[in-house]
């Protein structure tokens, strides 16, 4: 009996510890948008996308601006699906990403509900030497994936760490 309740509740501080994990911006490199119809046509296919707060497509800096909302279940996959989607090639990516830090098998990483963030041994030794277990917010840069090969699992090159309560 006294290990079930122990159970129920290890359970239950997983969940309450992840609910607020989630990207809350994306800086998304596009490839292949060379006029204005093409980023506008992007712009109005991310915007119809469910969690997103503010978009913006810049077809001279060839990126997609994107401010989640709150409470989103966006992923980075669905994201770049969507660029793809738009007959586009969707590449590295900035992201701001709220999540529980953890080390398996030997491998820091950063995880939200629907994806997980590697933490890439690129990250300053700065970063890397301070990493504890525990709920962060972390700011960095995804590497590049093949369109046709969209992981749940990223590696992420943090430039920027905040613990949160």
């Amino acid at each position: 009996m006294m290990k079930n309740s122990v159970l129920v509740i290890i359970m239950v501080l997983l969940v309450v510890g992840t609910l607020n994990a989630q990207i809350t911006y994306v800086d998304q490199e596009v490839y292949g948008m060379d006029c204005a119809p093409c980023a506008y046509g992007l712009e109005r296919g991310l915007k119809k996308m469910d969690g997103l707060q503010k978009v913006r497509v810049s077809l001279n800096d060839g990126r997609a601006y994107l401010d989640l909302a709150a409470e989103n279940e966006l992923t980075l996959g669905a994201i770049q699906e969507e660029v793809k989607k738009n007959g586009f090639s969707a590449k590295k990516a900035a992201v701001t990403v709220s999540g529980k830090l953890s080390k398996e098998n030997g491998q820091w990483l950063v995880a939200t509900p629907r994806e997980q963030f590697l933490v890439s041994q690129a990250t300053s030794t700065e970063y890397l030497e301070k990493m504890t277990e525990g709920n962060v917010t972390v700011s960095g840069t995804v590497d590049d994936v093949e369109d046709d090969n969209l992981p749940s699992q990223w590696i992420l090159t943090i430039s920027k760490m905040e613990r949160i309560q």
